[in-house]
Formats: structure tokens, sequence, C-alpha cells
């Protein structure tokens, strides 16, 4: 088991990463120091002005120039087809902190993918390589088992 883990593991890791000629692209959310806007979606491209990632939110507040805080935040990840996400994260509540480019959140986080949902205690997000990190209890739920080999 621990064997298809990784395996699966090194894969969605594959295919989340961004290639290393590409240079981080800003992450423009438009919204003043203290001001707060519900419903916001900020799309995210890469370098070539292909959509990369969409951070979808029922709140996002700026505290300062470089903190962002989000509520109900939903990041919708796409890979070479920009029509549907191939991952999805959900977080109840987030922080965005531009200068590290990192979201992280201390509640119970869940990654969707169209086989896979992996729940954490807590979560950091980089927006650059598309990687998170969840830790705390960690579940894995794999749905099309009949597809990995022993």
């Amino acid at each position: 088991m621990r064997c298809k883990f990784i395996a699966l593991s090194a894969a969605l890791a594959a295919g989340l990463t961004l290639h290393a000629q590409e240079a981080p692209a800003p992450v423009d959310i438009p919204v003043d120091i203290g001001q707060s806007v519900k419903d916001i979606r900020v799309p995210h491209h890469n370098a070539q002005g292909k959509l990369s990632l969409r951070l979808n939110a029922a709140e996002a507040e700026r505290s300062s120039n470089t903190a962002f805080t989000f509520t109900d935040l939903q990041i919708e990840i796409f890979g070479e087809q920009t029509e549907t996400p191939s991952l999805t994260v959900v977080l109840p509540e987030a922080v965005f902190d531009q200068t590290t480019r990192r979201l992280s959140s201390d509640r119970r986080s869940v990654i969707k993918g169209d086989t896979i949902e992996i729940t954490g205690r807590d979560l950091e997000f980089d927006i650059d390589s598309r990687t998170s990190r969840l830790s705390g209890p960690v579940t894995m739920i794999v749905t099309a088992a009949d597809t990995t080999q022993p």
C-alpha cells in the first residue's frame, strides 16, 4: 500500500508542478487595505498567459500590503485543459502572503480530484509550484482502485 501511495503522490506532484523555466506571474487581487470584498474570483495565468489556477472565495479581506484573508476559498487548479479543473482545494478559511506566495490554513482542508480526495487539518499551498502540504490527521480516499496495480 505504501508503494501505491508514493507512486500516486509522485504522479500528482508531476501533474501539478510548473516547468522550471517559467517565471512566476504576479497574483493580482484587486482589494484595498482594510477593504472586504464578497464573492471574489481571481484567475492566475502562467508566463505563457494560460489559465493556471483560479481562486474563488465567498469573502476576501486585505489586512496589509502583503496579506489577504479568504473565507470559503476554493482553488481550482488547471492542467493542460482549462475548461475544467484537474484538482480543487477547499479551505474554509485561509491567509495568502504575497511575499512568500503561499496560502495557509489551520482549518480542515480538502484536496479533490476525479479519483482522489485528501483531507487534512493544516494546509499550505504554494501558488508558484501548485503544490500542497497537508499535516495533522490526514486521510486519503482513492475511488478508482481498479486502475492501480499491486
